[in-house]
């Protein structure tokens, strides 16, 4: 049987084997918390829920859902963005997307040819980087590192990749790392991309996602012309993982490519999973300010007792992520091994978002204080 060779270069998505080994392990009677994945354990807000339940009962509720996504969805995320980044959107700027993963992997063929190339930073969320094999595309690994705080250094990109390259892929607030983007980045970035013509795409899944008191930012909001394209999505600001419901905004032809990419793979998502998103974006002031906090808190404990633990960690403070150095006696394998064999502690090995993840580990902030407290304590000092 001949089967597509690209997939030949992607593997399990690393996230299945971590769910894989913990289910074993859960069997085998081990005390197991899992920091791996990012899926928040706070609930939904009900009245989200309620809006999805009373959607439920509308007339059509089964039926096929515009493809581009309902009026309603993308007038609220046009408010959202005029009142939280003062940038005007239009409703051919604004697509709906069956969450953000989707919209990354289907912007690839959106935007490139077979054989083209996109710039993507190492380390980062794979998808970044398996999505292009998919679809045929070449990708430049750009190093981000701690010591330029793993914001991209668009002077070390070769002048002759940067000038084939019709894509570049960024991530603030950032996915391994916690890193934030500032103004200053930003406008250098977007003026990098529009100098050589590349589409720039941010993906912002963590921007609701930093300290209380600090100010979320957008891409658009250094980028006048629209030239660049924000993804976004409802599944960690709103704790609406499993809803599956994202958005892309930005640069009008890329949005008319993406959607006749979409069109021709998916059918848009369920109505009334539409209309919670719309509910959700009502009560956005107080749902950040209470999610804020709990991180927030998280946060602190666990930096707290990574320092007794003589644990180096990237000081961010944003996502709910910490990354983190493995000991300089351990291998990253070793140590991800001892904490799951010894503490029952999952993370997720930092070689799995790139090669120069490795020596590092990443803790995820989805569990309960108590929880992180008592088995990040278990830890010996290094």
């Amino acid at each position: 049987m001949k089967i597509n060779n690209r997939l030949a270069g992607i593997e399990e998505y690393h996230f299945k084997k971590i769910e894989n080994l913990k289910n074993k392990l859960i069997k085998e009677g081990k005390d197991i918390l899992d920091l791996s994945i990012g899926d928040p354990d706070i609930c939904t807000n009900k009245k989200i829920v309620d809006e999805f339940l009373k959607s439920i009962n509308i007339n059509g509720f089964n039926k096929y859902p515009p493809y581009e996504g309902i009026k309603e969805l993308k007038e609220k995320i046009i408010k959202y963005y005029d009142e939280r980044f003062n940038v005007s959107l239009k409703e051919d700027e604004v697509l709906i997307l069956i969450g953000s993963k989707e919209g990354i992997n289907n912007i690839i063929p959106a935007v490139c040819n077979i054989g083209d190339s996109i710039i993507v930073p190492n380390p980062c969320y794979q998808v970044y980087v398996t999505s292009p094999i998919l679809w045929g595309v070449n990708t430049y690994k750009l190093p981000i590192r701690d010591v330029n705080n793993y914001l991209p250094e668009l002077n070390k990109i070769p002048e002759s990749i940067a000038k084939k390259s019709k894509m570049f892929i960024i991530n603030y607030p950032n996915n391994p790392t916690g890193a934030e983007a500032n103004d200053v980045f930003f406008k250098e970035i977007v003026k990098f991309c529009s100098d050589r013509g590349m589409i720039l795409v941010n993906d912002s899944a963590y921007i609701e996602i930093v300290r209380e008191g600090k100010r979320p930012i957008s891409l658009l909001q250094f980028d006048k012309e629209k030239k660049s394209v924000e993804i976004g999505t409802f599944s960690k600001t709103f704790n609406m993982t499993g809803f599956r419901i994202g958005y892309a905004v930005g640069n009008p032809k890329v949005l008319r490519e993406l959607l006749k990419v979409k069109s021709n793979v998916d059918s848009g998502q369920f109505l009334p999973i539409q209309y919670a998103a719309t509910k959700a974006l009502d009560i956005i002031q107080s749902e950040t300010k209470k999610n804020r906090k709990v991180y927030d808190e998280r946060r602190e404990k666990a930096k707290n007792i990574l320092k007794i633990k003589n644990i180096e960690y990237y000081n961010s403070e944003a996502t709910f992520y910490i990354w983190c150095k493995v000991p300089k006696e351990y291998t990253t394998t070793e140590f991800y091994e001892r904490l799951i064999l010894k503490y029952g502690i999952i993370t997720t090995p930092g070689y799995s978002f790139g090669n120069l993840g490795n020596g590092y580990f990443r803790l995820s902030l989805t569990k309960d204080l108590k929880d992180i407290d008592k088995y990040l304590n278990q830890i010996e000092e290094f």
